[in-house]
């Protein structure tokens, strides 16, 4: 019961926080008229999401993982918008009034755009969360647990409603201009939390890849399913584990326009203009309640059919069943043939977890909101390669999952498609050692009368610009970039200015490079195989190395034969101290590894 209680709350209290200063700003700016359109909102996003939910849950089961992200993300994205264009219409509303304020917000809300607008906004504020509440629901009735975690889930929306109205009370009986403001600065952390939710989303859709480190984890202090969690998830998008892009975006968006609605502006007043009883007023709604109304209803009958034709998710002999706790899962490594894979993940902890099964850092699929004791089915096609599984909370080691080729089935070709996870594993790599580089040149700067100094951080840049010239496989202008910076870090006697300079030159072309895997490949073979006169050093044969880890699932798809012989060469590498050996065997595996992962010529003119 409990857990139910908390994800309703958690996903409810948001858009009841967003409808509660919409109906404020209504009745604040004289246009309670429009109240009845703001709960039609609401009642057709109701609607909405519990027919589409029981559609689709009758229909294929379950809305697709990616569909579901991309379904989050773009309304997530328009919703923020669109609060932003509101917040930015109070501030020069709040500055213009005077006595009454009447007739200044009469003027900035001419016609009746800007209320539809508010309508509409209501309408994605509870959508948004809509659909991923109903399957919740329809998993909770799946699992016949009796009448108590459906009040449970009661109790969290009852919750949820009650602090949006307690916003709402509260927004009407302020001051107008400290209602604005605060209400402003309130909705502008929601529209943050809107947008780093929205880069989550586009990640676990597959479509953004790029920024995945970890920038804190509190799910042991602040889980996001507690009641202190779920209250700041709703106000300011708290996420107790975030990634670098999301933190990012956070700030990129939250900073300025925080700045700009807070900052100081002309005293200015605006013209009073008599208020048009037309252009305040809304259409009479009783038609569209009523029809509302049946949608409502219609969506209620359709989820209760949806909620009593589910079954509960038991394992059958061709299922594979997965236990999962918050720092753990059994079995740990499983092999499967390639094809269509069905999963039975039963949550045998005390949180809520989810499931997931990657590629790198590319979400391939994944169910959320697994309750304590629930069971959820995931279905879907798998093809060879080697991939990670989350093990519970996402701190948590993680698991192992090799699908194999099967010889009756042909072996699909790669696409564009297939390149980005590696390709963006691969980005995010240089760009911590490229920040690394950074720093390395900076520490040189600064340790002109420290020679020891010096001397340590010349040779970490030089092995830094070593480990990432891989990178520069194809690419003339940046191969040339950096032979010019290992020139200036050679010579003792260069001005460290244009070392600085050369080096953010350097990385600044590197960061705009998306570096593929036939150019990657291309890279560590040329590091393995020196010009004559050169030599291989470490730093060489660890970058080579990496580049073949990393696109190792991808040759076990196309060649497990190969995939198989690299990993053997690539074992005895480090260890290998002659000119042949290992180092002459993997070059050759290198360029087998490019064969068999060439795009078709469509995707390489792409």
């Amino acid at each position: 019961m409990i857990i139910a209680f908390l994800i309703m709350l958690r996903e409810g209290i948001e858009a009841a926080l967003i409808v509660g200063i919409v109906a404020s700003y209504l009745v604040r700016s004289n246009r309670r008229d429009w109240l009845p359109a703001l709960w039609l909102g609401v009642a057709l996003a109701c609607a909405a999401s519990l027919a589409v939910g029981a559609a689709l849950d009758l229909v294929i089961g379950e809305l697709p993982q990616r569909g579901q992200e991309l379904f989050e993300a773009v309304i997530g994205l328009v919703a923020a918008a669109m609060l932003t264009s509101m917040v930015f219409w109070m501030r020069k509303a709040a500055r213009s009034i005077k006595g009454e304020l009447q007739a200044g917000v009469d003027a900035a809300l001419s016609g009746g755009r800007q209320g539809l607008a508010l309508v509409g906004l209501a309408f994605l504020a509870v959508v948004r969360e809509g659909l991923e509440s109903v399957f919740f629901l329809l998993a909770i009735a799946q699992q016949g647990s009796g009448w108590q975690p459906a009040l449970g889930a009661a109790f969290g929306l009852l919750l949820a409603a009650g602090v949006g109205y307690a916003i709402y009370a509260l927004g009407v009986k302020l001051n107008l201009r400290v209602f604005f403001r605060w209400t402003g600065v309130l909705i502008l952390f929601v529209a943050a939390g809107l947008v780093a939710n929205a880069v989550r989303s586009l990640h676990e859709a597959g479509l953004w890849n790029h920024l995945q480190q970890t920038v804190y984890d509190l799910g042991t202090v602040l889980p996001a399913d507690g009641v202190p969690g779920a209250i700041l998830s709703g106000f300011f998008g708290y996420q107790e584990r975030a990634a670098l892009g999301e933190v990012v975006a956070y700030l990129a968006f939250l900073t300025p326009t925080l700045a700009l609605f807070l900052r100081r502006g002309q005293a200015g007043t605006v013209a009073a203009v008599a208020p048009s009883p037309a252009g305040r007023r809304m259409p009479p709604l009783r038609l569209a309640g009523i029809a509302t109304l049946l949608l409502v209803c219609g969506g209620a009958g359709a989820f209760i059919y949806a909620a009593s034709k589910r079954q509960p998710a038991v394992v059958g002999a061709h299922d594979i069943a997965i236990a999962i706790t918050e720092r753990s899962c059994e079995p740990a490594a499983l092999t499967v043939p390639a094809g269509q894979a069905s999963f039975v993940v039963t949550n045998r902890g005390e949180r809520v977890l989810e499931w997931e099964i990657l590629d790198g850092v590319m979400v391939l699929e994944e169910r959320e909101n697994i309750a304590p004791g629930q069971s959820r089915r995931l279905t879907t096609q798998l093809r060879p390669g080697d991939y990670t599984i989350t093990c519970g909370l996402l701190s948590a080691p993680r698991g192992r999952l090799v699908v194999e080729a099967s010889a009756a089935q042909p072996r699909q070709a790669l696409s564009l498609m297939d390149m980005i996870g590696p390709a963006a594993e691969y980005r995010a790599l240089l760009s911590e050692r490229s920040a690394a580089l950074a720093g390395a040149i900076e520490a040189l700067g600064q340790a002109s009368a420290d020679p020891p100094a010096m001397a340590r951080a010349r040779t970490e840049a030089e092995a830094l610009l070593r480990m990432l010239r891989p990178a520069t496989a194809g690419d003339a202008d940046l191969a040339a970039g950096l032979h010019s910076l290992q020139s200036l870090l050679a010579d003792e006697a260069a001005p460290a200015a244009a070392t600085r300079q050369a080096g953010e030159s350097f990385r600044t072309a590197l960061g705009q490079r998306t570096v593929l895997p036939d150019a990657m490949l291309a890279g560590a073979a040329a590091a393995l195989s020196p010009a004559e006169g050169g030599t291989v050093t470490p730093e060489d044969v660890a970058a080579a190395s990496e580049v073949t880890r990393l696109l190792l699932p991808l040759v076990q798809r196309v060649e497990p034969e190969l995939a198989e012989r690299v990993k053997t060469d690539l074992a005895g590498l480090p260890r290998d101290a002659k000119p042949g050996g290992a180092r002459n065997a993997m070059t050759g595996d290198l360029e087998a590894m490019r064969k068999a992962l060439a795009l078709p010529d469509r995707d390489r003119r792409s």
